[in-house]
């Protein structure tokens, strides 16, 4: 059984095109931050990707031609 995964912005259970996405950030932070040496664990469904990339100052998509 496959593990159930949940967005950590809206707290959406992810469906089969969330998963298939896999938008997921897991690194330590690093001092300096308020989360001085903790684990981040970040998963985000597909609607809450969309919303952190376009509220980017700098866009971080390269489009592919």
């Amino acid at each position: 059984m496959a593990k159930e995964i949940t967005c950590n912005r809206c707290g959406k259970k992810f469906d089969i095109w969330d998963t298939q996405e896999n938008f997921s950030i897991n690194t330590r932070l690093g001092y300096g931050t308020k989360y001085d040496g903790d684990d981040l664990e970040l998963d985000l469904c597909c609607s809450c990707m969309e919303k952190l990339i376009d509220e980017c100052v700098i866009s971080p998509i390269k489009e592919n031609t």
